[in-house]
């Protein structure tokens, strides 16, 4: 998992050796936060291996899992919690804001031993 939480981390993400795709991803991303918002954005990169437990532990909460009524994806009552949720070759970015300025952002990468749950729910609700 990569959690880039502030600055610094931000900055030390883009000299990692990254695939390019997801490198220009986190790349157009950071700079749009400008000054107004990098310090009230946190990313999370979901890695192969990752569980649903290590997402809920860095931003306190399931892409998979409903936040007010619980209710788990995959069944009939489940809806969409995100504020957004799109495609970027061969990564989903989703996104949670919490009130005018916060934002944690989770990138999914399609890829096999990703939790496959988690792609499943991406690639159902995703904006192409």
């Amino acid at each position: 998992m990569l959690h880039l939480y502030d600055r610094s981390t931000m900055a030390h993400s883009l000299t990692l050796d990254l695939d390019p795709p997801l490198h220009r991803l986190l790349t157009d991303r950071i700079a749009a936060l400008g000054e107004a918002l990098i310090d009230w954005t946190e990313y999370l990169v979901v890695c192969v291996g990752d569980q649903e437990d290590d997402i809920t532990s860095c931003i306190g909460l399931s892409p998979l899992v409903e936040p007010i009524d619980g209710v788990r994806y995959g069944t009939p009552a489940f809806s969409p919690h995100w504020d957004w949720l799109a495609a970027h070759d061969g990564y989903w970015e989703l996104q949670f804001t919490f009130g005018s300025t916060f934002a944690y952002v989770v990138i999914v990468p399609d890829q096999d031993g990703v939790l496959p749950e988690l792609r499943r729910l991406c690639r159902t609700y995703a904006k192409t």
